[in-house]
């Protein structure tokens, strides 16, 4: 009996023994997780919300956990202090322009607290320092956002579905699907139009060519706009032109002003009978008289003794005529090319 008695003690001795160690082991483990039993350095953030973080939650750099969150603190209506105890192992690591920013354990997981390295060099956080802050977007904004998007995607739905049903209720656009000439149809047209486009390229390459050779002077019309004698012999031509106008114009006044006052040779030209018959005899007369002196022409072309003038007079208006066809032949090549 002694025997058993002794057995069960030592038994209920190692039980309390392993359980015990089993919670200091457990109490190290949870103080270890909390930096209760190691060195740390406070440091504090400054955020405008801090929606799902807890004391206790992980802080991380890179993806690994460097500390963890030791309180936190309301300020003012729109500025909330975390409290966070980094392992004085990493801080040589953790700059002062390290960004913290509220971040999630994956897609669904705690809430925690990411240090992102900031640009350029600064010297290593120490306790108490205020870390620079990014807020991100938080999931109740990215899940209004997404509410947005479906019921956008909700009015395109039943927009397309309206659409939809038009098609299907409409018979010209059956009709027209199943029309079989159709095919045929926008076949020759798009042969049509390729042609037209082709017609209208020759074209531009031909008014390109004539633009060309008008400004090197080419053709009948870069002749009449480059010849500055042409321009010149133009220009005399007009000028006078414009005298012969202002003498017909003082012609025509005098004209008038004589049929005013009366008399005059006009006058009498237009009025009086008797010289309108004496001017028909007297241009009978002449037109007598210059076919007699034609004949007498004639007669003396014909005589033996002035025969070789009036040849030698042919022979050379004969040479006359020949130059003006020369120059005007030069002329006309000149205006094709």
């Amino acid at each position: 009996m002694p025997n058993n008695s002794t057995s069960n003690q030592v038994r209920l001795g190692l039980f309390v023994v392993v359980g015990v160690g089993c919670l200091l082991v457990v109490l190290y483990l949870l103080g270890r997780q909390q930096n209760l039993f190691q060195s740390s350095v406070p440091v504090q953030a400054d955020f405008r919300n801090v929606s799902g973080l807890l004391k206790g939650n992980n802080v991380r750099l890179g993806g690994i956990t460097v500390g963890t969150v030791k309180d936190i603190t309301i300020l003012n209506d729109t500025t909330v202090r975390v409290q966070m105890n980094l392992n004085q192992d990493v801080q040589r690591f953790v700059r002062r322009n390290a960004v913290a920013s509220i971040g999630t354990d994956g897609l669904v997981g705690n809430t925690i607290i990411n240090l992102t390295a900031g640009p350029g060099a600064a010297p290593a956080v120490q306790a108490g320092d205020v870390l620079p802050t990014s807020e991100q977007a938080s999931l109740d904004a990215m899940l209004a956002t997404l509410n947005i998007s479906n019921q956008n995607l909700v009015g395109i739905t039943s927009g397309l579905r309206q659409v939809t049903d038009k098609l299907n209720n409409s018979e010209a656009l059956w009709q027209l699907l199943s029309n079989e000439q159709l095919p045929a149809d926008v076949r020759r047209s798009a042969q049509n139009a390729a042609a037209a486009s082709a017609q209208l390229a020759a074209a531009a390459t031909d008014v390109r060519q004539l633009t060309a050779g008008v400004r090197r002077g080419q053709g009948p019309l870069g002749y009449l706009l480059t010849d500055d004698a042409f321009a010149n012999q133009i220009g005399h031509a007009a000028r006078q032109l414009a005298g012969t106008s202002d003498t017909l114009a003082v012609t025509l006044n005098g004209l008038q002003r004589q049929l005013q006052r009366g008399g005059g040779p006009v006058q009498t030209l237009l009025t009086d009978t008797t010289a309108a018959r004496q001017l028909r005899q007297t241009l009978r007369n002449t037109a007598q008289s210059t076919a007699k002196l034609n004949e007498s022409m004639t007669a003396l072309q014909h005589n033996f003794l002035l025969r070789g003038y009036f040849r030698r007079q042919a022979r050379e208006e004969a040479r006359l005529a020949a130059c003006a066809a020369a120059r005007r032949a030069r002329d006309s090549a000149r205006l094709r090319e």
